[in-house]
Formats: structure tokens, sequence, C-alpha cells
């Protein structure tokens, strides 16, 4: 079952062996995961506590990317609260108050 737009980019014919580089564009291009895509600014490795993105001046991230490791339940609540710790913080740094906190 391969698309045709990728069997004809590496003249594959139905019932050939596949070829290693059809096999890569295959998991390059149609692999997908089942989990929330998350970890990969991890908080201690690329970013700090403060969501500051390490060696980088004025740069923070403030998503389901700064998670150390994937949560057991659904992502969004977390994310959102990331996102709320993420404002409290800037506004911190800018000796602004804001209305109302997390944390």
């Amino acid at each position: 079952m391969v698309p045709p737009a990728l069997a004809d980019s590496h003249s594959y014919a139905a019932g050939d062996p596949p070829s290693d580089a059809l096999l890569e564009d295959l998991a390059r291009h149609y692999a997908l995961t089942v989990y929330h895509e998350t970890s990969t600014c991890r908080m201690g490795s690329v970013v700090d506590a403060e969501l500051r993105v390490m060696g980088v001046a004025g740069l923070r991230v403030a998503d389901a990317s700064i998670m150390p490791t994937v949560e057991s339940g659904n992502t969004n609540a977390a994310t959102i609260m990331i996102g709320e710790r993420a404002a409290e913080l800037i506004a911190e740094e800018h000796q602004l108050r804001l209305t109302t906190t997390v944390g």
C-alpha cells in the first residue's frame, strides 16, 4: 500500500520489493504518533525554570515542549498552566501586576 506519488517517485510497482530509499520516504512522510508531541525543549536541558531558552537572550518557550516527560493524561490542562505561568513570569520581569494569577 504505497501512495501513488511515492511509488512513481521511486519507480515502484505493486509486488516489487521496496528499496531502502522508499522505506525511508514512507517512514519520513507517513509515520505518525498516537501521543501528544511534547518534551522537545525539556525544562532543565533546553529551558530553565523560568522558561527561558538557555543561551538565547529574550526567548522563552511556553508550550507542551517544555514538559520533561509526557503527561500520563491529556496535555491540554498542563499546557494551559504552562502558558499561565509564562504570563506571570513575564509580568514579574517587567514589573507588571496581573489582576489574577495561578501561582
